[in-house]
């Protein structure tokens, strides 16, 4: 026994080193790139959103390269973290693949290519690494929090999501007035230990309701709750691990040790927190603001008259509401299609939808079809046709 506690106190003391952290980083971005790859290939019935039309140009053997090219980047920054020619190549890669594809534009990826730039940018001074790390945290956290302040978020997700679908809540108890206020706690308590991680008083108890906080979406996400959307489940397992050598383990920094930052990344930081807040004014997107299941992101279906034009879309139908929403017409939810066929969410902005209909039509010319964005839940008389 006096030898275990004396292994667990040197463990507890070890410092951690920044390079382990970029480790478990790559390790968690090569299962999200695992679990969605064919987000990063053309070869997809879901059409390819460029954010510029000379890209569709591409080949679509290019996208295979980087992918492979990422693949064999992040598993040698799992073995040596510390290669700075690695690192700067996954980097530009890993641009130039987002580049081709909006789709790909994921919160997790931006998160992540944004941590490896502070690793590049840092790579003699992980003391400033930590610091970056701190308030590249507390901004994701802060603003997630803000975002779910929101009646959409208690009916969705609070009510039917976790009461009703995931604790099996019975209507009287999960309706009632005061459990309806009751989720207010959620963004209220995740705003607040976003900015409890600035502070070195109020940090390991942030962490660790942060920590909590993953821990059950895990549960309600993982395969013992609802089993949905899979390729976030590494994200929250880092994020877990982040916020205990940073903030638990109280082994590498606290913000007020940061001051020293030099100014390049005193901008990048102030862009990084200033820059989601026009997300509220509608001046920058809602994937790279944090708006993240606030059910305040716009959705889109599309309504086809003609399924005999759509054949290799058949098994993505709804079947659901269909003569409701669509007049009998078949129903196909572009959420699902993404989720179901590459295992990640469109990249949920109006523009983005709108070049889904141009893509789509010109794949489909002849389905005849209807395309309907809408803010969950969705009203047909407020929902807006992108055809008018």
């Amino acid at each position: 026994m006096t030898t275990l506690a004396t292994y667990k106190r040197w463990l507890a003391n070890r410092p951690v080193s920044a390079h382990l952290l970029l480790s478990l980083i790559a390790f968690c971005w090569l299962s999200a790139k695992s679990i969605g790859w064919k987000v990063w290939v053309a070869e997809r019935t879901f059409p390819v959103i460029a954010p510029f039309d000379l890209l569709y140009q591409v080949p679509s053997a290019a996208h295979w390269v980087l992918l492979g090219l990422s693949i064999i980047l992040l598993v040698l920054l799992i073995i040596k973290p510390g290669n700075k020619y690695a690192q700067c190549t996954l980097f530009f890669s890993e641009i130039a693949s987002c580049l081709l594809d909006e789709t790909r534009w994921q919160p997790w990826e931006y998160l992540y290519l944004f941590i490896l730039g502070i690793f590049i940018l840092n790579r003699t001074k992980p003391s400033h690494v930590a610091a970056c790390l701190v308030i590249t945290l507390a901004t994701v956290y802060t603003y997630s929090g803000l975002h779910k302040f929101n009646e959409s978020f208690m009916t969705n997700m609070w009510q039917t999501t976790i009461l009703k679908r995931f604790f099996k809540v019975p209507p009287v108890i999960y309706k009632a007035g005061w459990m309806h206020y009751l989720g207010y706690l959620l963004p209220f308590i995740e705003t607040a230990s976003g900015l409890g991680l600035l502070f070195s008083k109020t940090k390991k108890t942030a962490a660790v309701l942060l920590t909590g906080m993953h821990i059950f979406i895990l549960l309600l996400i993982g395969p013992i709750g609802l089993h949905y959307n899979k390729i976030v489940w590494p994200w929250n397992t880092v994020m877990i691990l982040l916020l205990y050598f940073l903030f638990i383990r109280n082994q590498m920094i606290s913000i007020v040790e940061g001051r020293g930052l030099e100014i390049r990344n005193k901008i990048i930081l102030v862009a990084w927190a200033v820059l989601p807040a026009l997300n509220f004014i509608g001046f920058w997107d809602n994937y790279l603001s944090w708006n993240l299941y606030s059910s305040r992101i716009p959705r889109m279906i599309i309504c086809i008259k003609d399924t005999a034009a759509t054949t290799p879309l058949r098994s993505y139908y709804s079947g659901n509401h269909t003569s409701k929403i669509c007049n009998g017409n078949a129903l196909l939810n572009v959420q699902d299609w993404s989720m179901r066929e590459m295992a990640v969410p469109p990249y949920q902005e109006e523009r983005v939808y709108k070049k889904i209909e141009a893509q789509w039509n010109k794949t489909y010319p002849l389905a005849h079809a209807d395309f309907i964005i809408y803010y969950s839940p969705f009203k047909k008389d407020s929902a807006s046709s992108i055809n008018q």
